[in-house]
């Protein structure tokens, strides 16, 4: 049977694992012969828009149909209003509130835009990156039923969205949690949602990096070709703790080549990791491509992902070493993500920089194996035709 398939993806201001996810599934969903429209309202790099019309994908980067156009300049105005909140209001609560309200009209607006293209009602809606409240009034205002992804919960709802979320109950709609912590947030807030648990970030057993592109890499980033290299890859955003990284890089006992990919960083801290006695940094602003990326990932002889304890949403750096064989050091932030991965991954205790400049350390003289191909499996990532047929699944299934 031919779908109609639309993937909404609204958080294009910054780059990650979304652009990776978006062209994979569209990808997939067009080898299976189903008619795909990708809506990004708010822009989308220009070689993730010819990647995906090169593969007769139908791109929407405005918005259509009246509908959807009123919905988008009122979703435009509230950020007008929540960016002059938060200058008037620091450290207040209430332009967060606008923020959902936007993040909301947004969603609507893109889900009536891509039924306005389609003509009907499509068979599979995902809104990839959705906001963590007004689940039923996205519904209501879109008239289109719908899968989403809540990748973690930022704020919680005060009486402003908490009485807009009254007047549409979340009928129709499942939220996709990456993590079995992100549902149960999820669903302390919104006791009669329908959720399901499962990865965001997709796998496949080709992408392993091979021995051959490790040379091709370093001389790519001109690193040296032989010698122990660190890669810290993606944005340093607040849940990582790049304070105890970087007071573990000053305390290191061998050289080290450490190279950041990614932004945004913290000038002072990079500051820091390249005074560091031993240390030679080197550095590769973004926003980065998937091949940038797997560039990176291929120069390094291992990676870290070192978070605060407690943080409970899904890790795309894991992700990236589980699929590309890359070997890990990882904080136990996360019980649940410890217990997955500590049968091939460094774990190490959260803020302690003693322990991770030991590991570091450790890993220079003694590089540890790479993730195992069973790895993405242990994780739980699925292909991008096996994710397609979840997803239709979740969508045909009753709450």
């Amino acid at each position: 049977m031919r779908w109609a398939v639309v993937l909404v993806e609204r958080a294009t201001e910054h780059a990650g694992h979304w652009q990776d996810a978006l062209t994979r599934l569209a990808q997939a969903a067009v080898a299976e012969g189903h008619q795909v429209v990708v809506v990004t309202l708010n822009g989308i790099p220009a070689h993730v828009h010819r990647e995906l019309q090169g593969h007769g994908v139908h791109m929407a980067t405005n918005s259509e149909g009246a509908g959807g156009r009123l919905l988008f300049t009122l979703a435009r105005s509230v950020f007008w209003t929540a960016r002059t909140a938060r200058r008037l209001l620091p450290h207040r609560r209430l332009p967060h509130q606008f923020t959902l309200i936007a993040r909301c009209l947004v969603e609507a607006a893109s889900l009536r835009t891509a039924r306005h293209l389609l003509g009907r009602v499509p068979e599979i809606s995902v809104i990839l990156t959705a906001g963590e409240a007004l689940h039923g009034l996205t519904r209501r205002l879109s008239g289109t039923s719908h899968l989403r992804v809540v990748h973690e919960v930022n704020t919680t709802e005060d009486r402003l969205v908490r009485g807009l979320g009254l007047l549409a109950p979340p009928r129709q709609v499942t939220v996709i949690c990456p993590t079995r912590s992100v549902e149960e947030e999820i669903r302390d807030r919104f006791p009669g949602l329908s959720t399901a648990v499962h990865p965001f970030a997709l796998a496949d057993p080709s992408e392993r990096i091979t021995s051959a592109e490790r040379p091709l890499a370093r001389r790519a980033l001109a690193l040296p070709e032989t010698g122990p290299v660190l890669c810290l890859v993606g944005g340093w955003w607040p849940h990582k703790d790049m304070d105890t990284m970087a007071a573990a890089l000053e305390s290191l006992t061998d050289p080290l080549h450490v190279i950041v990919a990614g932004s945004p960083t913290h000038p002072a801290l990079l500051e820091r990791i390249a005074r560091a006695p031993g240390v030679t940094l080197h550095t590769l602003p973004g926003p980065l491509t998937p091949a940038d990326i797997r560039r990176v990932y291929a120069a390094g002889s291992f990676t870290a992902v070192i978070r605060h304890p407690g943080v409970g949403k899904e890790s795309g750096l894991v992700a990236d070493c589980a699929r590309f064989g890359v070997p890990l050091l990882l904080s136990d932030h996360d019980t649940e993500l410890t217990r997955r991965v500590s049968p091939w991954a460094t774990v190490v205790p959260a803020q302690d920089p003693a322990a991770l400049a030991q590991a570091i350390d450790q890993a220079v003289h003694h590089p540890p194996p790479p993730p195992p191909p069973t790895a993405a499996e242990d994780l739980g990532l699925s292909t991008p035709a096996r994710m397609l047929t979840l997803l239709h699944t979740l969508t045909t299934q009753e709450p």
